[in-house]
Formats: structure tokens, sequence, C-alpha cells
């Protein structure tokens, strides 16, 4: 019996040996937080169109969400993103990025006839998007507005209607970069000015 333990201790080690040198285990070294700006990134949808992160600035908020297709809880949020879509798709741009985290592209077909989701989904291959962002379970969302600033992480689908509105505001920049130009404000009396 104890031997068998000692086993299974071992396999288990190697596993994670395994997962860490395959990349599954490694995360962003700095997690991202809100309010700092979203990594750009681009990335082919299933459907072969191409998703630019930077293309949506100034245009309208970005709704990121990632996931598997074995994932329990990113099947029961299928039905809130198929609303999202529907309700809010002209606002916001909602990405479903699976992190190819034991998955397939067979399997997204099969997820897709399952359960029909009207958004768009790519597929991470290498999951480098999934590290840049930091994710390390699914679901995972990041809710990115107008300006490229991370507004929101998780329990967004509860908050995006109530905060579209100031979330697709586009704001002059005070000392942080958007749209890849740092500006400042600057005030001389009654006169107030950016420079970027």
């Amino acid at each position: 019996m104890l031997k068998r333990v000692q086993q299974l201790h071992i396999q288990g080690l190697i596993l994670i040996g395994m997962m860490t040198i395959s990349g599954l285990l490694t995360v962003n070294a700095e997690p991202l937080t809100v309010e700092t700006l979203a990594p750009d990134f681009s990335l082919s949808r299933i459907d072969g169109s191409q998703f630019n992160l930077s293309d949506f600035r100034g245009e309208k908020s970005v709704y990121l969400i990632f996931w598997n297709t074995w994932c329990g809880h990113c099947m029961k949020k299928v039905p809130k993103l198929v609303e999202i879509q529907s309700e809010l798709g002209e606002q916001v741009e909602l990405l479903a990025i699976n992190t190819s985290w034991s998955d397939t592209l067979g399997e997204i077909e099969q997820f897709k006839a399952r359960f029909n989701p009207n958004y768009a989904i790519a597929f991470d291959f290498d999951a480098d998007i999934t590290r840049r962002y930091g994710v390390i379970g699914t679901p995972t969302g990041f809710l990115i507005d107008i300006n490229g600033v991370i507004k929101q992480i998780d329990g967004i689908a509860h908050t995006l209607a109530a905060n579209l509105d100031l979330w697709n505001t586009i704001k002059p920049a005070r000392d942080h970069r958007t749209f890849g130009v740092t500006c400042q404000e600057h005030t001389q009396g009654s006169h107030k000015e950016t420079a970027c």
C-alpha cells in the first residue's frame, strides 16, 4: 500500500514537471490588474477572420473570455454570452479564447454543434495570449474599455449592461499610455490643456 502511494506521488510530480516544461503552468510574471493597459495581440478566429485588440481602441469595448470545452463553468456561461452577443454585440466586441489546454479544434467544433454560440471563438494554439493575460483557470474574463484599459476581471456578465456606456466613453489619458501615446494634463491658471 505504501509503495503504491509513493508511486502515485512520483507520477504526480512527473506530471507537474511535464506541464511546467510544456508551458501549461506558466503564467504572466506580473498579473494583469484593473486600470492597466491591456496587452495588445492578434489572433485568428475560428471562422478565419483576424482579431486585433488594438483595432477596437476608440471604437468599442472588448470582452475577452478565456475558456475550454471541458470546463463545466464555461458551458454554464454560454447562454449568458449568447444573450450578451445578441443584445449588446454592437457596443462590445465579445471574443471567447480557447486556451488550448487539453483541447483541439475538433473538440471546439463539437462544442459549437452542441451549444450553437453566436459569438466569435478563437484558439490560442500555443497558449501565448493565455499566459500574457495571466490566466490560470477557466473561465476567466477581462473587460477592456474603449481606451484599451482593463476595467474589470471576471464577473463581467453581471455588470456589463450597467457599465457599458461608461466603458465606451473615450477619455483623455492621464499619465498612462493610451493609443500608443503618453499624455499628461497641464493646468496653468484657468487654462487646462492635454499634451501628448
